[in-house]
């Protein structure tokens, strides 16, 4: 060190600090150049731009103080050594400093030349046991790395980054060469280590620049000083990817044997060779191919779902096919082909196909009596298999040739002992299918005995030709008979039938007899007791080859409570038509009274404004009357007449919907109603239904929105039909009101006050659209409104035609 002058950087604000270690330096031998500098930003500059064998920095300077000094050389990759000079020994400070990278620090106070010169002997043998260490480093196979104390690497040897792709001179982006699933891991076990100073050593892949993820055990192992501080960290990134996959290799191939060893079926040794060679070898896709019984074509066995689409149409390929399977097969070897115009140049016939792959290898399947078949890995990409691959393929194809003639002959050997058991299960059926055919006979014929009992039906059969009667007993309590044979011939049937119905019961019998017809009747009985009962009687005729009838089967049921039913209903709806009649003649001619009268009285001069208003609620209250015994007539009408006739006419709904609209938006002066008319509307309808449904909806629509919003009406003409649109901006039905909204007396909780209405509009409204052959539909979402759609087809359906008999 005394040969040749110290080159030294001395950084400090304070003239009498840079001379008392000019006179340090002076006292203690030391020759040396001096830079001198007054703060910190002309501190980093010089070193930046020069080259000092020491520097001598102030840790409290103006601009910037030592500590931002020192970090900014570093982060810079600046190696010179530094030494920070401080105003007081504090111990917090000094491991700030040397976080930050610096080589030593020395208070102001302790500087002596003794002190000051041991201290550049051990700083710059330090150096130079690092430039001879980072030397080294360049020349070992593994990547070299030093990082400062608080984890910051600072140094990363040139293998590094050249083969992980690191920008030159950037060390701190070395995370990004690290594997994205790995990372975490890393990062995780490196804290620790930063924490407690223990050494660290995890795997992890590191990209490559040639293209790809490699397996690096990563170690750094900490250097301390004699108080136990962590002054430096020193690691290495060693391959071990190749003895990594290796491993794998090994591991799979174990895990194929044992599965291998599991595998009772062929197609189990397929997909187990098929789906663990494509996993190990890490390939794209892969299928595998056996002979046929004959030998002269290659079947496909399996495939991987990527490419399934494609092997449609190889799922047999003759033997002497110039592909790679081919080959293999007849060749008994290894095939491959490491890039597509390798591929190509040896199979032209699939250089015309667009296949997902460039890459292949055939393997094929060698058993103890000749190769059975084949196994195809294909690669995306260009790919050569390395030795220890192909031994890997080698392997598992003697294995899964070996597993395949093992489950062959298990499978044949299942299938003997199957017939075997078959044969014995089919002749054990025969002996016992006499026995459960007449158990199920008997089982059956019990089952209708007690079926008809409990439905209280009776069943006859009547033999034609010699016109006997046989009946159950079921059939003497449905004609209130004792039990026995009372009733022999259709004479003494016919004898218990009513007077009024036995002429029509005994024609009808006639014709079964005489052209083998099929009996059906509803006629009343007359019991022993006088009581008469309905019966409905159905019977089957049967005939011979001639069409000559032989016998008739049948069964009788009770209706007597159903008919006495249907009297009941037509009785109240006969009361019903009466109660309309008095509603429709009754009441209407006196409301209608009432309004002229009304009207006249309102039309008179000198009337004050309660008069005025009392006869205006007259008016409205004997409308909203009419508009009740209306809907309850046509609600009559619905349910009792078979629905509301329409009387069908040319007309355009467009000028309906036009004055309709004009009429409600005039009774309604402080609402706002649009109409839009779209296409054309020229169609047959029953145009003064058409404008109660349309007043309906309009009203309903005004009845339940806000006073201060529109209703919109929108009338759209298409080929063959109309749509009509109400919407409002009211609150949204609730949904468990909305399946049951179109029937009669049901009204939403927001309905108002309700005046007028006893809950039929929206039914009478839905029973005049289907009138018309249409159909009406509604939707209702908070926030959107709700929205009536009425599809009116332009003309009546035309109905189909009758079929002849």
């Amino acid at each position: 060190m005394e040969e040749q002058p110290l080159r030294l950087l001395v950084a400090d604000d304070d003239e009498v600090d840079r001379l008392a270690v000019r006179r340090a330096l002076l006292k203690a031998g030391l020759e040396s150049q001096l830079v001198e500098v007054g703060d910190g930003t002309a501190a980093l500059a010089a070193l930046m731009e020069q080259s000092f064998d020491c520097a001598l920095m102030d840790f409290q300077m103006p601009g910037q103080d030592g500590l931002e000094v020192l970090r900014k050389a570093r982060a810079a990759l600046v190696e010179t050594p530094i030494i920070m000079l401080t105003g007081q020994g504090d111990e917090h400070i000094a491991v700030e400093l040397m976080k930050a990278g610096a080589t030593d620090y020395l208070a102001k106070s302790a500087l002596t030349p003794e002190r000051l010169a041991h201290l550049l002997r051990q700083t710059l043998r330090l150096h130079e046991v690092q430039q001879q260490y980072r030397t080294l480093a360049e020349v070992l196979p593994h990547t070299i790395w030093t990082s400062r104390p608080d984890g910051v690497l600072d140094y990363i040897s040139r293998r590094g980054y050249q083969s992980n792709g690191i920008p030159l001179g950037d060390p701190s982006q070395w995370p990004k060469a690290i594997h994205a699933e790995d990372l975490p891991r890393v990062m995780e076990r490196w804290q620790h280590s930063l924490r407690t100073g223990e050494p660290y050593e995890v795997e992890g892949r590191i990209w490559q620049t040639g293209g790809t993820w490699r397996w690096h055990l990563i170690r750094a192992l900490p250097m301390k000083d004699a108080r136990g501080r962590v002054v430096r960290w020193f690691g290495t990134n060693a391959d071990i990817d190749d003895q990594r996959r290796a491993q794998e290799r090994i591991s799979r191939l174990q895990a194929v044997t044992a599965a291998l060893s599991e595998a009772l079926t062929p197609r189990q040794v397929v997909d187990i060779i098929l789906t663990q060679g494509v996993a190990a070898l890490e390939a794209h896709s892969g299928a595998v191919c056996l002979l046929s019984e004959d030998g002269q074509m290659l079947e496909l066995a399996s495939a991987t779902e990527n490419v399934r689409h494609l092997t449609r149409s190889l799922e047999r390929i003759p033997l002497d096919a110039s592909l790679a399977v081919t080959e293999a097969v007849r060749n008994d070897k290894l095939v491959t082909f490491a890039n597509r115009e390798e591929r190509d140049r040896r199979y032209p016939s699939v250089a015309r196909l667009e296949l997902p792959y460039e890459a292949a290898a055939v393997m094929p399947l060698r058993g103890s009596r000749g190769v059975m078949g084949a196994l195809v890995v294909n690669y995306a990409g260009p790919r050569t298999l390395s030795p220890d691959e192909q031994e890997f393929l080698l392997a598992l194809a003697r294995q899964g040739a070996q597993a395949l003639e093992r489950a062959r002959l298990y499978e044949a050997a299942q299938q003997a002992r199957a017939q075997a058991e078959a044969s014995e299960a089919q002749l054990r059926d025969l002996l016992a299918e006499r026995e459960r055919m007449e158990a199920t006979l008997q089982e059956r014929d019990e089952r209708l005995r007690a079926a008809l009992w409990a439905g209280g039906t009776g069943t006859f059969r009547w033999d034609i030709r010699t016109n006997a009667l046989e009946w159950d007993e079921n059939l003497d309590q449905l004609f209130g008979l004792p039990p026995g044979r009372t009733v022999q011939t259709m004479e003494d049937c016919l004898a218990l039938v009513h007077p009024e119905d036995r002429a029509e019961a005994a024609r009808r019998n006639e014709a079964c007899a005489r052209e083998g017809a099929d009996f059906e009747m509803d006629f009343r009985v007359v019991w022993p007791d006088g009581h008469v009962h309905w019966l409905s009687g159905k019977g089957k005729t049967f005939v011979d080859a001639n069409a000559r009838p032989l016998y008739m089967t049948g069964a009788y049921v009770d209706i007597t409570m159903q008919k006495q039913q249907e009297a009941e209903a037509r009785q109240l709806a006969d009361f019903e038509r009466q109660i309309l009649g008095i509603v429709s003649h009754d009441l209407r001619n006196p409301l209608s009274v009432i309004r002229i009268s009304a009207s006249v009285l309102l039309a008179r001069e000198g009337l004050d404004e309660r008069q005025s208003k009392s006869l205006t609620r007259i008016i409205s209250a004997s409308d909203r009357s009419t508009r009740l015994i209306r809907d309850l007539l046509d609600f009559s009408q619905a349910r009792l007449g078979g629905g509301i006739p329409v009387e069908r006419k040319q007309m355009d709904l467009f000028e309906l919907a036009r004055g309709v609209v004009e009429e409600l938006a005039a009774s309604h002066p402080e609402r706002e109603v649009e109409l839009k008319l779209e296409g054309d509307g020229v169609g047959e309808w029953d145009g003064d239904r058409l404008a109660q449904v349309l007043g309906n909806l309009v009203g309903n629509a005004l009845q339940h929105s806000p006073p201060n919003t529109a209703v919109w009406v929108r009338c759209r003409g298409e080929a063959g039909q109309v749509f009509l649109e109400v919407h409002n901006e009211g609150a949204a039905i609730e949904g468990a009101i909305l399946p049951d909204l179109f029937e009669p007396f049901r009204r939403g909780r927001h309905a108002g006050n309700g005046a007028g209405s006893v809950g039929l509009g929206l039914y009478i409204t839905r029973q005049l659209v289907l009138a018309h052959g249409g159909g009406i539909t509604v939707s209702s979402r908070e926030g959107d409104g709700t929205r009536f759609t009425v599809r009116l087809p332009r003309r009546a359906p035309t109905p189909p035609p009758v079929p002849r008999a």
